[in-house]
């Protein structure tokens, strides 16, 4: 039995909240009434029973519970409050930089949070004459540019979005442009066949030499008989046998090794060490998003739609036929064992309800390519940042931008068929993703304010950052 709550008496109080040792319940009760500047009165005249079994107590006497066991409520913050918390810190660790304003500090675009689809309005790019080959140029010229080394500060706090001294070692190369489309192609693909690989080691129970030998291509070994394998090309990081069900009572959200994995995948962009530290810090945030919705699209598309199901990008599953009840259906309650069971299930279920419908569907429909995808999704992250970003930043992003979609329209084309209707296609589905990234970023800010995640820390503090 663990530690007992000093509120409720649930054995469930592992750690401390708001200053007093409490179960994540009555620390989520303690929030609300705080944050919500709630006001309760006890009907009775004594102090009322407080006890986790109990469905109905009385609220101001657990409010009094709760300041008895040392909770405070100046340890509550406000976003206002975090927010300044977080400027004050990166004021002080960059005390020998200028200071900048609010509103030096803001975009001076009045577009800046605009999400509409303006990418045709950008002038084309234009492919210069290919130089003799040198050693340099096995990779885009832009993508040679960075240095080679990872390293970059990825702090809680809002960073100014002014041009800093170490941006001034990378300079953007205004002069360069790639001349081989298919190292772009192939530069993204290696970037997404790491990826999966990473996840196959991550979720799966693949041996590692397989996983090894067959990392260049991501094929899958499959195993007839003891003495017979056969090799087949798995453009996933998940077979049918690798998933697993989805048992919302231990869905966390993202966990730490997936902020690593995503990390490596974001630090291979092009041009991403020429970002600000607020570049930066943006341009990961929004990966994280992009991923979750376009990856369980495509592994969805790829190896559930024969059984209906969602794959997730943790490699778990979730069947969608018959749909499953959202929650808010009359009498749902009684098919779960704990009021907690199902507030978490009707808190999460409409989301991922609304992924399959709004996302993982009509991507299916349109039947991509892993190339089409490795693109797609390169081309969402530089579109979606490039309206959060500074006009230094979103000249990087237009130029990236226009590269991928000279890229995608060349291979498009190079496969035969209407190669203009499938790049429109493409190009087209970026507004639905676009569309549910944001209502995942708002539910997840939903779902741990409110403590009905058990998730990890680093989850608030990339929820916790000020666009």
């Amino acid at each position: 039995m663990g530690p007992l709550c000093a509120v409720c008496e649930s054995p469930t109080a592992f750690t401390l909240h708001f200053g007093g040792r409490c179960c994540k319940a009555c620390a989520a009760f303690f929030r609300r009434t705080v944050a919500l500047d709630l006001k309760y009165e006890c009907c009775s005249e004594g102090p009322c029973e407080i006890h986790f079994s109990m469905r109905l107590v009385c609220r101001e006497c657990r409010l009094q519970k709760c300041y008895s066991a040392g909770m405070r409520s100046e340890l509550v913050r406000s976003k206002r409050e975090n927010f300044a918390c977080t400027r004050r810190k990166d004021s002080r660790n960059n005390s020998d930089g200028p200071i900048n304003s609010p509103s030096i500090r803001q975009s001076s675009s009045p577009d800046e949070d605009d999400w509409s689809f303006q990418m045709f309005e950008e002038k084309p790019i234009k492919f210069e004459e290919p130089s003799p080959p040198t050693v340099s140029q096995c990779l885009p010229t832009q993508m040679m540019t960075e240095e080679t080394s990872r390293t970059s500060s990825f702090d809680g706090g809002y960073c100014s979005s002014l041009p800093s001294s170490s941006t001034a070692t990378h300079p953007s190369p205004l002069g360069f442009i790639p001349t081989d489309h298919n190292s772009i192609l192939q530069y993204y693909h290696s970037m997404e066949t790491s990826l999966c690989s990473r996840r196959r080691i991550m979720y799966t129970s693949t041996d590692m030499d397989f996983i090894l030998d067959s990392h260049a291509t991501l094929q899958c070994v499959i195993l007839q008989s003891p003495k017979r394998k056969i090799k087949r090309i798995l453009f996933q990081p998940y077979t049918v046998s690798d998933l697993r069900p989805h048992d919302f009572r231990n869905f966390r959200g993202m966990l730490r090794h997936d902020f690593v994995i995503l990390f490596d995948y974001a630090t291979r962009f092009p041009e991403f060490n020429s970002f600000t530290s607020h570049e930066k810090n943006m341009f990961y945030r929004l990966i994280l998003a992009v991923d979750f919705i376009l990856s369980s699209a495509y592994y969805s598309a790829k190896l559930g739609q024969a059984h209906r199901q969602m794959i997730m990008t943790n490699g778990e599953f979730l069947c969608m036929d018959p749909l499953p009840m959202s929650g808010n259906e009359p009498n749902a309650r009684q098919y779960f064992a704990s009021d907690d069971d199902f507030s978490k299930y009707k808190a999460l279920m409409p989301m991922h309800i609304a992924i399959w419908e709004e996302s993982v569907l009509p991507f299916a429909r349109m039947n991509v390519t892993f190339e089409e995808f490795c693109l797609l999704k390169a081309l969402t992250v530089w579109h979606v940042t490039y309206y959060k970003f500074t006009e230094t930043g979103r000249e990087k992003c237009r130029r990236q931008r226009n590269i991928i979609i000279d890229c995608l329209s060349k291979m498009c084309h190079s496969q035969g068929g209407n190669g203009e209707n499938r790049v429109g296609e493409l190009l087209m589905s970026m507004n639905y993703i676009m569309e549910s990234t944001q209502k995942l970023t708002s539910s997840y800010v939903m779902l741990t304010f409110f403590d009905v995640l058990n998730c990890d820390q680093m989850l608030h503090e990339m929820l916790n950052f000020k666009y």
